[in-house]
């Protein structure tokens, strides 16, 4: 198994849940105005549509990685 130096780290809380719970939420809403605007039920410019599709991509990773180091690191809540 993978190790890394840090034996016990916890996942960052914000109001009392950990951060990757509200990444999934917030990434639900973020997927939803895509949806949204790519099927132009909502009227934005495109710029807006891009920029939410790459704001998407960065913390769709940023929850993978938080998300995989739980799980391989046994994170503790």
């Amino acid at each position: 198994m993978l190790t890394f130096p840090l034996a016990v780290v916890t996942v960052p809380f914000f109001h009392g849940k950990p951060i990757n719970i509200w990444f999934g939420l917030v990434l639900a809403v973020m997927i939803s105005f895509q949806l949204l605007t790519g099927l132009r039920v909502i009227k934005v410019p495109n710029r807006v549509h891009r920029y939410n599709g790459i704001g998407i991509f960065v913390l769709a990773a940023a929850h993978g990685v938080i998300g995989f180091m739980v799980w391989f690191e046994g994170w503790i809540y």
